[in-house]
């Protein structure tokens, strides 16, 4: 039976703890000082996107509102029924739609990895005890703080999203399907009133009829489709998971860290319960921001030996301290 004694899944809280700006709040400040006419972009495209917007940034790369932004562009880029050329304009709202989107996406993936890459080097005062000793350690950052903090061989390190070292691109994005994004784009039609005669039915359609034009149409589902392709492939990932974890009957403990729990992050987390149920659980949680995440997940998942911690509870070095609220 092939056994390993610890199973470490780290998230951005791991980073932020050791006083990485890695939070996509950083991110935000960092554009704004690089490149602030990406930020435009996103204001002018995905509306008004403030700090609290930002602080969710790859989820809320699925929160176009694609009715409304697709519904601007094809105002803008009507066909011209004048023109003898006029079925050729019936895509220009497409057209229009596709080469923005992709520019923006284009430029945030550059913007992201440029970021990334200069982050500043994590502080040894911040180290935690880490049972490295026959463990596994899936890393959700694109950092190298396992390798250079901690000195773990990068053999048993899964970079799941990427990583600084490897010449590769960065995952991201968010976690809605196209049949997700689809329905939250949908037009919905008005409810007729109740007891009223056919003529009046008939003419209540006609009075409130939500028609597209073929353009208008064609606009909509290239937003969509754009926005769907940001998507994160984790079923493809599921399977990389799979892979390192390998043929292991049995763990003995496994640490969620710095992992936030959200709903694209879930999946990785429902396989280990599947698999190793019975395992010693432990969460850690910064100021109880997730502790409901937690228990409901536990709970489902019928995971009864866990605990939840905070990092700054198994930090080494504890007389070289230094305040987590400074790396904010």
């Amino acid at each position: 039976m092939a056994t390993i004694s610890s199973l470490y899944i780290i998230g951005n809280g791991f980073d932020l703890h050791h006083g990485i700006n890695s939070s996509y709040g950083n991110f935000r400040e960092w554009l704004s000082e690089n490149d602030c006419d990406l930020l435009y972009q996103f204001d002018k495209i995905y509306g008004d996107c403030d700090s609290d917007w930002w602080k969710d940034f790859e989820n809320q790369l699925a929160s176009l509102n694609a009715i409304e932004y697709s519904g601007g562009i094809a105002f803008e880029n009507q066909p011209d029924l004048m023109s003898e050329h006029c079925d050729r304009t019936w895509n220009d709202a497409q057209i229009a739609v596709e080469q923005e989107l992709e520019g923006l996406f284009c430029s945030v993936r550059q913007d992201f990895h440029n970021w990334i890459i200069q982050l500043n080097t994590p502080v040894y005062a911040r180290k935690i005890k880490l049972e490295a000793k026959e463990a596994l350690f899936v890393n959700f950052n694109y950092t190298l703080t396992l390798e250079d903090l901690y000195n773990i061989n990068p053999k048993h390190i899964l970079h799941i999203h990427g990583c600084v070292d490897y010449d590769e691109e960065f995952i991201l994005g968010h976690g809605k399907s196209f049949d997700e994004l689809q329905q939250l784009n949908s037009i919905e039609l008005p409810k007729p009133p109740e007891d009223i005669s056919s003529d009046e039915l008939a003419q209540f359609y006609e009075d409130n009829a939500v028609g597209q034009e073929l353009h208008e149409q064609l606009a909509l589902d290239a937003a969509i489709n754009g926005v769907a392709a940001q998507r994160k492939p984790v079923d493809t990932l599921l399977h990389r998971f799979a892979d390192f974890i390998g043929t292991m009957d049995e763990v003995k403990n496994i640490c969620i860290y710095g992992l936030s729990l959200s709903d694209v992050d879930v999946p990785y987390i429902q396989y280990l319960a599947l698999k190793f149920k019975d395992a010693q659980w432990q969460f850690s949680d910064f100021k109880n921001q997730n502790i409901q995440k937690i228990n409901s997940f536990c709970e489902s998942n019928e995971i009864t030996d866990y605990r939840v911690i905070n990092l700054e509870d198994i930090m080494q070095v504890h007389q070289l301290c230094i305040p987590f609220e400074e790396f904010e």
